[in-house]
């Protein structure tokens, strides 16, 4: 399966002067959590997640920060708010550069470059330019559609720490 046959073709970019609340604002409004930087002639510069905002709120690298929820308390996780507005811009915050691949590439070439390099979004070129965008999200839409039985060993267990059996 190639990777053009998963992607999302709707890319939304941001760009590199935005501000945090501006940023913000953005994740909220399409549902996402992390999103291409592109410099005003639309070329990728980066790449920015809700995790890189944390880290920064929390004067920490972008890389410590991580977003967890147990599947009955994800309604109330409507989103970030960010408290203190400054003039943090994302060119300050991004990852530099991105991880890309051709649309022609194999899903598993993608999902081996995901899982090695710890990333949760990939960016998909056609010619060098931007025409799509694979997340974790979409890796796992791909392995739900897998043709496998669930037997007793294969079903998912929910397990909570720090509460009795």
């Amino acid at each position: 399966m190639l990777v053009k046959d998963i992607m999302r073709r709707d890319v939304v970019s941001v760009e590199a002067d935005w501000t945090i609340p501006e940023l913000v604002k953005a994740f909220q409004e399409h549902g996402i959590t992390g999103a291409p930087v592109v410099d005003r002639d639309g070329s990728v510069i980066g790449v920015v997640s809700q995790t890189d905002v944390v880290g920064a709120r929390r004067g920490q690298p972008p890389s410590s920060a991580a977003f967890h929820a147990e599947p009955e308390d994800v309604e109330e996780a409507v989103g970030m708010h960010v408290e203190e507005c400054d003039d943090t811009r994302v060119e300050q915050i991004m990852t530099p550069g991105a991880i890309t691949f051709d649309e022609s590439a194999t899903v598993a070439a993608v999902a081996k470059a995901m899982l090695e390099r710890h990333i949760h979004r990939v960016l998909i070129t056609r010619e060098d330019r931007l025409c799509g965008i694979v997340t974790t999200m979409d890796m796992l839409k791909v392995v739900a559609r897998m043709p496998l039985g669930m037997g007793p060993r294969e079903r998912p267990r929910v397990t909570r720490a720090g509460r009795g059996r």
